[in-house]
């Protein structure tokens, strides 16, 4: 490729990533004034039913992103990019499990031959 086709490349590249931004501003728009036009009894109720889905799906069960969205709220696949772009993504991926990743750092030390005890020790040495 030569200089003037990067450019264009380039060019190009920026154009769609500007309508991807008017698609999403769009979009969170929408979803703001719907809200807005919720009453803070109605806002309240919905926060409440979305939290004890979340809860179920990310605590109680420990679902992907994707089991969460289809399965506990019963969303398909065009839920996916909207909630991303919301941040539930953001959430998913920000809640920690100790005990889980303890097993899991347990389970990669066995399959390389290591003790246990070192898991252990490392897993105590790592705590704040």
């Amino acid at each position: 490729m030569n200089n003037e086709e990067v450019d264009k490349a380039m060019e190009e590249l920026s154009e769609m990533g500007q309508r991807f931004q008017k698609v999403i501003d769009a979009m969170e728009k929408e979803q703001e004034e719907y809200w807005n036009s919720l009453t803070k009894e109605q806002q309240l109720m919905a926060f409440c039913a979305m939290s004890r889905r979340i809860v179920d799906g990310e605590i109680k069960q420990k679902g992907s992103y994707r089991y969460v969205l289809y399965d506990v709220f019963g969303f398909g696949p065009e839920a996916y990019m909207p909630a991303q772009v919301a941040g539930y993504l953001s959430i998913h991926n920000a809640i920690f499990d100790a005990e889980h990743e303890a097993d899991l750092l347990k389970a990669f030390a066995k399959f390389h031959g290591l003790g246990e005890d070192a898991v252990t020790k490392f897993y105590e040495s790592s705590k704040i």
